[in-house]
């Protein structure tokens, strides 16, 4: 997590001393660094033992819950957007339909090539470097969303702008991730309590995955980490089009707790400026909010 904060800080760093020159390089390496982190992220699915040993068994069922917390809180976001302030920022340019769907192909791709790699060619003893390699991409793609940030100039003022009410999204989108999740669990025969428990990892499937196993066994673990897993893979590859048909609010919607981090270049790239601390706060929140929902839907 620090580097994570230090990458994005040091961008915003660089973007004040460079300005729009240094904005513009970082704006051609988001997409590529994408496309990166998306072969890696693939790379250690196909190599996870527990994701192969479980896929065919439970792999349905994981896909169903993260389209269902994905849809559900898509949809609050949705309701609330009248309510929250205005995401637009100075310099805001969103991807044209051609680019979106161009990236979202490269990236589904990128995922898919990381995953046939990760099962079959992957050297034995290699995947902590393959872990590494993914926290560095993801510190560089974090660098440059920060010195789109600072080059702009905006982020201070915008931080003050969006104030308390911009805490509003995050409430939105863990209500319509849990409701989403509870409704296609029930619907699958699963009981409420673990379906909802399910839901409220918010994409973050190495935590949620762990609470869960310790507190009601491997099988609803499996069955976390692969439904979180898929929810972070569905909010890359539904980001253009959440975009262009429910907002920019809506957007932040899908990664969850991801938004603070895997899915922050990807929002920002898709939504503008505009959605990049609004995506960090809610990433935020929703990260904390994990620890304490999971054992507290477990505990019922």
């Amino acid at each position: 997590m620090f580097t994570v904060f230090a990458a994005l800080l040091a961008g915003v760093a660089t973007g004040r001393l460079g300005g729009a020159r240094a904005a513009r390089q970082a704006g051609r390496l988001l997409s590529i660094g994408l496309v990166v982190l998306l072969f890696l992220m693939g790379v250690r699915l196909g190599a996870s033992d527990a994701v192969l040993s479980n896929l065919g068994r439970i792999g349905l069922y994981a896909f169903v819950l993260a389209l269902g917390s994905v849809v559900g809180s898509v949809a609050c976001a949705y309701a609330i957007r009248g309510y929250l302030p205005s995401f637009d920022a100075p310099g805001d340019v969103e991807s044209g339909d051609g680019d979106s769907r161009t990236l979202t192909a490269l990236v589904l791709g990128a995922l898919v090539l990381g995953a046939v790699a990760g099962a079959t060619v992957l050297p034995a003893g290699s995947l902590p470097l393959v872990e590494r390699a993914t926290t560095l991409a993801l510190a560089g793609l974090l660098f440059a969303v920060g010195v789109g940030l600072g080059a702009d100039g905006a982020l201070l003022a915008q931080v003050k702008r969006l104030g308390v009410p911009i805490l509003a999204l995050p409430a939105s989108i863990a209500v319509g991730s849990v409701l989403g999740a509870l409704a296609v669990g029930v619907a699958l025969g699963m009981s409420g309590t673990a379906a909802a428990a399910v839901g409220a990892g918010f994409g973050w499937y190495s935590l949620s995955a762990v609470l869960i196993t310790d507190a009601a066994g491997v099988h609803l673990g499996s069955l976390a980490f692969l439904a979180n897993v898929f929810r972070e893979a569905l909010a890359l590859a539904s980001l253009p089009f959440v975009v262009r048909h429910f907002g920019r609010a809506a957007a932040i919607a899908p990664g969850g707790a991801t938004t603070m981090d895997v899915t922050l270049p990807a929002v920002k790239d898709s939504a503008g400026n505009g959605a990049v601390v609004p995506a960090f706060v809610n990433g935020a929140v929703l990260s904390s909010l994990v620890p304490l929902l999971v054992p507290a839907f477990l505990g019922f």
